[in-house]
């Protein structure tokens, strides 16, 4: 994909090692996504919501969530 600078790589997700849930593959890229809810939309504080970690599997692309503990 180009728009990652790093080659994808493997992951491990609460002490397991992660896997794709779509093509089994093993190497992901990892970004950061904030979330956030229509009312923080509407008042202009996207930046106070939680972040999530998304794992982008690097053969077919399905991005993997993950909820903050």
């Amino acid at each position: 994909m180009g728009f990652f600078k790093r080659d994808p790589e493997p992951a491990t997700v609460a002490g397991f090692d992660l896997h794709c849930e779509i093509c089994k593959h093993d190497r992901f890229h990892h970004r950061r996504a904030q979330l956030h809810s229509s009312v923080a939309s509407f008042f202009d504080l996207e930046w106070t919501g939680p972040n999530a970690d998304c794992f982008v599997c690097g053969r077919c692309g399905y991005i993997h969530w993950f909820l903050p503990t």
